[in-house]
């Protein structure tokens, strides 16, 4: 068969587990191990082992060459390089390492090029710098999470941390409704726009063939109002014109009546429609405000986004059509479903400490 390894072993199974255990690194347990898979058949090939390993096949390729020409003490030999020195020392890769795991990250390969130059002084073609980074240190390009310019550094990661404490202190605060209101339930609340501007997504086609997207200019929308508790994945979606407090205060007032046995800690943002001063907050309702300009605190955001998918390139001549359309998608959001996209663990956890 093409590409299975052609090679006498002579040390047994055995043997070659006893050397498994005695080695010291890693690199020496991984060429052990190549042999001791080719030993016992449970593979063949050098690209299987080069999966398996996570090495190039080349170096697999060398191992076994090693050891066909001086037996395991060569395939072992310590101190002999297999290749050219790195240009990039450990030192300097340990920080490159610590900048790729700051959020902010680095822009693109030439700005690592240009950050090892000028910071480090070392000078590495812009091959090296992308081999380096994307397969050495295991970093790549990503469509970076869009975050507000006012939002406080260190903001969203306290909230994460605190939100059981934060929990357990509003039921402290409002003891004599949680008497009243035994069952204690968290939810998440947001709006979003949804029109009959046609919304845009990419289109799998054959390489060479330009996508065709049909698409439609209309500035007619509604707003949908939704709640959505993680723990559970139950859900409530209101229709409203535009957003304002006392759109949210009627919406606040239609879940509390669906809901009306229940303490519900309601979590939003810090929209003028929710600290409006004229707004009634419902007996049974605690709303607890997530730090400012950071949506990404709240996963009915991520649910928002999961909807608007089924809308992609759907063309709607007025507004009856969409909201025809989306009680159909909302229709399909199970619990089980909405749970899912929203049961995030930091909001989970803190159900756990705050005893809910």
């Amino acid at each position: 068969m093409a590409g299975v390894v052609r090679i006498e072993i002579a040390e047994s199974s055995q043997e070659l587990l006893s050397y498994l255990k005695q080695a010291d690194n890693q690199e020496v347990k991984e060429r052990i191990q190549a042999l001791y898979w080719l030993k016992t058949h449970q593979v063949e090939t050098v690209g299987t082992i080069a999966s398996l390993v996570g090495k190039h096949r080349t170096t697999v390729s060398r191992w076994l060459s090693a050891y066909r020409k001086g037996g395991i003490e060569q395939l072992l030999e310590k101190g002999k390089s297999t290749g050219r020195k790195s240009l990039v020392s450990q030192e300097v890769q340990a920080k490159l390492q610590q900048e790729l795991e700051d959020p902010e990250g680095f822009t693109s390969y030439k700005e690592v090029q240009q950050w090892l130059k000028v910071i480090e002084e070392v000078e590495l073609s812009y091959s090296g710098v992308h081999k380096l980074v994307r397969y050495r240190l295991k970093g790549k390009l990503k469509v970076p999470r869009p975050t507000h310019k006012k939002q406080e550094k260190g903001v969203v990661e306290e909230f994460k941390k605190k939100l059981g404490s934060q929990i357990t202190n509003q039921l402290k605060e409002h003891e004599e409704k949680r008497k009243k209101y035994p069952v204690v339930r968290y939810w998440c609340e947001d709006e979003t726009r949804v029109g009959l501007m046609t919304l845009g997504a990419r289109k799998l086609t054959r390489r060479g063939i330009q996508p065709v997207g049909i698409e439609q200019w209309c500035f007619e929308y509604l707003w949908l109002y939704g709640i959505v508790e993680p723990k559970t994945g139950e859900s409530f979606f209101a229709e409203y014109s535009h957003v304002d407090g006392v759109c949210f205060q009627s919406y606040l007032q239609w879940f509390s009546q669906k809901y009306p046995e229940e303490l519900h800690l309601i979590q939003v943002d810090n929209g003028r429609l929710h600290t409006w001063s004229g707004l009634e907050v419902p007996e049974n309702i605690i709303l607890i405000f997530q730090p400012p300009y950071s949506p990404q605190v709240n996963p009915i955001e991520r649910l928002w986004k999961e909807i608007k998918k089924h809308l992609k390139w759907e063309l709607f001549d007025h507004l009856e059509e969409l909201r025809n359309r989306l009680a159909q998608v909302l229709q399909r959001l199970t619990p089980t479903a909405i749970a899912s996209v929203t049961g995030w663990d930091f909001i989970i956890d803190a159900l756990s400490v705050a005893n809910i």
